[in-house]
């Protein structure tokens, strides 16, 4: 199973809709799921767009960020 751009745009979009909550929020759910993270994580260090979308939280939100750099890899915080 694989995900695009646009394909999480509309999970995104649909779990807001669905719980009404946050993008944030609708993230923390997504993220909930081991799958998706392992298929986001997957994407963010193989597609430029999805990594530069990583690479912006984390110097917005700095620790409060989801991800970490390790070793030149995008990765969750744990």
């Amino acid at each position: 199973m694989d995900i695009g751009n646009r394909d999480f745009v509309e999970l995104v979009k649909r779990t807001r809709e669905k719980f009404g909550v946050s993008i944030d929020g609708a993230h923390d759910l997504i993220f909930a799921d081991e799958e998706m993270r392992r298929l986001v994580a997957r994407r963010i260090n193989h597609d430029p767009e999805c990594r530069k979308q990583a690479l912006w939280d984390m110097q917005e939100k700095g620790n409060r960020s989801r991800f970490i750099k390790v070793e030149g890899k995008i990765r969750f915080r744990t």
